[in-house]
Order: C-alpha cells, then sequence, then structure tokens
C-alpha cells in the first residue's frame, strides 16, 4: 500500500512538471508602441504626430528601438480635458502605448496627468505651466512619469519678456508703459505673478492686462487703446486664442507708434510671414521651445527642419515639433541604456524614469535642441540649455537678435515708429 501511495505521489509530481513545461512561454515583444497626443486640428498637435512619425520612421530604418519595430498611435485631445483623459486612456490601456508624448494647453495636461498616474505610463510633455512640475515635487511616486520636454515652465517666460523689455532699452528703444494682451487660460496666471515685479524693478509700467479667450479677432480697439495710453509696446502673450496673425496684420494696417513684442505663439510658424502677405514683419517674439528654422541651435536641428521639409513639403509649423521629436530619440537613448546595463525590463517605465533623471545640468543631451531636466522633471531653462530666444521677423526671415552668443540678426524698428 505504502509503495502504491508512493509510485502515485512520483506520477502526480511528474504529470505537475509536465503541465508546467507545456505552459506556453511569456509572448515575446512583438513592437514599440508610441503614442503621440494633442489637438490634431490645430499646428501644434499636427506638428507633434508629424514629427514622431519623422522620428519613427527614421529609427525603423535603422532597426528600431532594440530590435523591435517602432509603431506610432495617435490621440486627438480636441483641447477638451474630458476627451484628452479619455483618449490618453485608449493610448494607454487599448494601444498598450509603451511612452505617450504631447500634449498641448496647461488645463488639458493638469487632467492627463492624473490619468498618467493610474495607468503609469511615461509621458513626455508639451505644455508650460509650472502646476506641472509642483505636482511632481509634491508627490514623487505618484507623479513622476511626467517630463517636460518641448518648452520651458511658463514662469520662465517672464524672465525673457523682461530681457527682451531691457535688450529694447539698451538697443535705444525706450519702455516706460506695457500694454499687456494676454489668453484669457491658467499658463498666463504665473508668467504675469513672474513679469510683474520683474518690470516694477525696471521702472515699467503695465498700462492695462487685458484679457482675450479663444478666437478672439477684435484686436483693433485694443491697439488703439494701447497708443492713447501711450504705451511704448503691446505685450502679447498669446498661445491658446490661436489668433496671433489677425494681431500682427491689424497692428500693421494701423501702424501705430508702438513696437509688438511678446510671446506670441503664431509667430514661432515658418509661414507666417506668407500666412499675413508680409505684415509679421518687425514682429518681436519668443521662440519658444529654444529652435528656429533660420537659427537651429544643433548640427540636428538642422537635420530635423530640413528632413521635416523634405517629408511634408514645409517647415515644422510650430515649435511643438522639435520637442515631439526629441521625445521619441530620448525614449530610445533611455531603453537602451537599461538594457545595456541589464534591466530586466528595459522598457518598464519605472525603471526608465530613474535614467532620464541622469540628463541633468552636469550631464545634458544634445538633440535639436540642449536637454537637461530639474529634480522636478521640468525643462532645464539657460542660454547653455533651451530658452525662449529673442527674435523676429525681418524681410521674409525669422531672426534671433537676443542673447548675443546665439543672435543671428539685430533689431530692427518698424519706419513708421516715432519714439
Amino acid at each position: 500500500m505504502r509503495y502504491a501511495k508512493a509510485v502515485l505521489t512520483v506520477l502526480i509530481l511528474l504529470a505537475a512538471i509536465t503541465a508546467l513545461c507545456a505552459q506556453p512561454e511569456k509572448a515575446e515583444r512583438e513592437k514599440v508602441v508610441i503614442g503621440v497626443i494633442g489637438p490634431m486640428a490645430l499646428p501644434e498637435g499636427q506638428a507633434e504626430e508629424k514629427a514622431v512619425k519623422l522620428a519613427v520612421e527614421e529609427i525603423n530604418a535603422q532597426g528600431g528601438i532594440l530590435g523591435h519595430k517602432v509603431e506610432v498611435v495617435v490621440g486627438d485631445t480636441k483641447l477638451d480635458s474630458n476627451t484628452a483623459t479619455s483618449e490618453f486612456r485608449r493610448l494607454a490601456t487599448v494601444e498598450n502605448a509603451d511612452v505617450i508624448i504631447g500634449g498641448f494647453s496647461s488645463g488639458v495636461m493638469t487632467a492627463m496627468m492624473e490619468t498618467m498616474a493610474e495607468t503609469k505610463t511615461l509621458f513626455l510633455s508639451d505644455a508650460s505651466s509650472p502646476a506641472h512640475a509642483q505636482k511632481v515635487e509634491q508627490n514623487y511616486e505618484k507623479y513622476k512619469y511626467w517630463f517636460r520636454v518641448s518648452q520651458n515652465n511658463g514662469s520662465t517666460f517672464a524672465l525673457d519678456l523682461a530681457d527682451m523689455v531691457k535688450f529694447l532699452r539698451d538697443s535705444g528703444y525706450e519702455v516706460k508703459k506695457v500694454y499687456v494682451i494676454r489668453d484669457e487660460h491658467v499658463w498666463t496666471d504665473p508668467v504675469m505673478e513672474a513679469l510683474k515685479p520683474l518690470l516694477e524693478e525696471m521702472g515699467v509700467e503695465i498700462v492695462k492686462d487685458v484679457k482675450i479667450p479663444r478666437g478672439y479677432s477684435e484686436y483693433e480697439q485694443l491697439i488703439l487703446e494701447a497708443e492713447n495710453l501711450n504705451a511704448d509696446l503691446i505685450m502679447p502673450i498669446l498661445a491658446i486664442s490661436g489668433t496671433g496673425d489677425i494681431l500682427v496684420k491689424q497692428w500693421a494696417t494701423l501702424k501705430p507708434d508702438l513696437l509688438l513684442a511678446g510671446h506670441d505663439l503664431s509667430a514661432i510658424d515658418a509661414e507666417l510671414y506668407e500666412k499675413t502677405n508680409g505684415m509679421a514683419n518687425y514682429e518681436i517674439f519668443l521662440a519658444d521651445g529654444g529652435a528656429l528654422v533660420t537659427a537651429p541651435p544643433t548640427e540636428k536641428c538642422r537635420e530635423f527642419v530640413e528632413a521635416y521639409k523634405a517629408k511634408y513639403g514645409h517647415y515644422p509649423e510650430s515649435h511643438q515639433a522639435y520637442g515631439a521629436y526629441d521625445a521619441v530619440y530620448l525614449y530610445k537613448m533611455v531603453v537602451e541604456m537599461a538594457a545595456e546595463n541589464g534591466e530586466k525590463d528595459p522598457f518598464d517605465p519605472d525603471i526608465l524614469v530613474k535614467y532620464l533623471v541622469r540628463f541633468n545640468a552636469s550631464n545634458p543631451v544634445q538633440l535639436t535642441r540642449t536637454i537637461a531636466f530639474y529634480d522636478n522633471h521640468d525643462l532645464m531653462w539657460g542660454d547653455e540649455y533651451v530658452r525662449n530666444w529673442i527674435s523676429q521677423w525681418q524681410d521674409g526671415k525669422q531672426y534671433i537678435i537676443y542673447p548675443p552668443s546665439v543672435a543671428n540678426g539685430e533689431l530692427k524698428l518698424p519706419p513708421w515708429i516715432q519714439k
């Protein structure tokens, strides 16, 4: 009886071992999926999608990521928080995106960060509110998957705008009064909070601070009011409005005795001069994201803008293209770094965060711009990293006019300016 039981036990164990051996091995990864998300009816979202697809095409031609083919899936936020979170979730859970790139619009980004945290999806993002990096600071484990890649924290715009005023003064154009026109949107509030004391220190008065909604087009009345208030310049702080081109056309038509100089996202579009029939001439603007088609800061940037034009027939329609393109290559780099260091799963987002943070002030990476991150995963600001260069449209071309270390042009005042 004992012998029979022993035999039975051995048979059961052998059956169990055989069953285990018969189990199929864990399926090997077939591909790498990169999600890109943004407002796909707008230039910002379109540029992100095109840039990501261009980078992926290049990477696949070189053998993919760790030998895996890369596939792109796209989500449209429609600039709506509910739609954005739903699309982010779809990309993360249905399309199984390994990383999601893009965003645009600070309010939409804030909403998507919650879905990012829930799905634990690496998010190489675009949007400028300081609130995003603050989330990382306040709850690192929850929000650590977020990194700002496309442009600097919006509060740095205040530093650049203050430098713009100082530069104009140093160039002989006196600025004592400023008329601000800005988006009625969360992203402009921290810009103004930081800008006001900087201007006050220089003795510059903000004669009026006007908030406008998306789609606003009645700039003529504001331009005339600015002139009546003896403003020396109109300072736009515009992105979400989507109508900066209308502002510059009305300014050029009225020819007021004041400059148009500030943050106008539409001015970064390499096609703005043609779109405005040359009326964009003399507009002074910040080159968000630290790159211009006519002044690429790195060799990779120069190669990128030419490849973009060759593929799509035009240069990048917004600065989001640079960040989205860099994000794909950043992802490839950290995955390969993780694999080289023997990580069990080099695609694990928790692992990749640890490699991304290695790109800091002492160890930046040069892509289309020189990328480094602060501890809160904000994009590092500065002349040697990414900065919103002070630029101007002159005779159909965009020139950086400050700081001198990167400038390829000099300030030109409109011929109708009398001051």
